[in-house]
């Protein structure tokens, strides 16, 4: 559904996620609020797109989270600072984050952002250990599984194969993978930064057109000449695997039929790329053939 009105939007938030209120300072017209939903197994996922000013929610309307329902949040496109309590944390693009929002919270958005809700009821998350939810580290085996998983599910992927008999496996496979998951940040202060580490948030962030050596390391917190070191100890620059990895993900694309409605102009900016006739030089070079010639052969 698109361009909501205000009004309506709030009204699709609160029977989606809660008792969320919706602010935007500017014109009215030019707010966008687009917001719908899919069912994986017995599963609503959210998929919202908003150009917000602030999402809130006071601490008194939490009756309707009594349940302790929190969400997995997958941010596909900009940035927000998100408010818990005491606690805040910003999001990027390809930033996974497991968030409890039984309380008061309050995101601000930079702009115009889109983003994946999964809701995980309280009583499958028992057990797990509510101080180390936030941000999400995915350099393990099971983060890489649930960031996988979860980017499936946001695409789409799986709807070809949901069954009534789903029911909440998905939910419940993906608790499985947060047990682990969540364990990976008490491992978050060891000193420095291993390469697979730095290749898996590279990874999280092939689709912001914004991701640059410099963004990266200054999200690190190192220097930009820490950063190129690391990957020239493996004969590697960061800048050729940042095209590669956008390159291989743009060519997987290209080659599935599940997107063939999508255009080459549409797949490439979705990894990164801002200029099309620049990704349509850089693939041919790298493949030999253009984007066009290569989907063709693909399928």
């Amino acid at each position: 559904m698109r361009g909501l009105a205000l009004t309506a939007w709030n009204e699709r938030v609160h029977a989606a996620c809660g008792r969320f209120d919706t602010h935007y300072d500017h014109c009215q017209s030019l707010f966008i609020g687009d917001m719908h939903q899919t069912l994986v197994g017995t599963t609503a996922v959210a998929h919202i797109r908003s150009n917000a000013s602030v999402i809130a929610k006071a601490a008194r309307a939490s009756g309707r989270d009594s349940s302790g329902r929190c969400f997995l949040v997958l941010q596909q496109q900009g940035s927000m600072v998100i408010e818990l309590g005491d606690e805040a944390l910003e999001l990027h693009a390809g930033d996974l984050a497991l968030l409890d929002f039984s309380g008061a919270v309050k995101m601000t958005p930079g702009g115009l952002f889109t983003h994946v809700s999964i809701p995980l009821p309280g009583e499958l998350l028992k057990g797990l250990d509510r101080s180390r939810f936030g941000k999400l580290s995915t350099t393990g085996v099971c983060g890489q599984l649930l960031g996988m998983l979860v980017r499936q599910v946001a695409a789409g992927e799986l709807a070809q194969w949901s069954c009534p008999q789903d029911g909440d496996g998905v939910q419940r496979a993906l608790v499985a993978l947060l047990a682990s998951v969540l364990e990976y940040r008490a491992n978050d202060h060891c000193p420095g930064w291993q390469l697979h580490e730095v290749q898996s948030i590279i990874r999280q962030r092939l689709g912001s057109a914004r991701l640059s050596p410099a963004s990266l390391a200054e999200e690190l917190g190192i220097s930009s000449r820490q950063l190129y070191r690391l990957f020239e100890a493996s004969g590697d620059s960061v800048c050729r695997y940042i095209l590669r990895e956008r390159l291989l993900k743009a060519a997987q694309d290209l080659r599935d039929p599940v997107y063939a409605h999508r255009s080459i102009t549409d797949i490439a900016s979705y990894w990164g790329f801002a200029d099309s006739a620049h990704f349509s030089k850089t693939f041919k070079a790298q493949t030999g053939l253009t984007p066009s010639h290569y989907r063709s052969r693909g399928h």
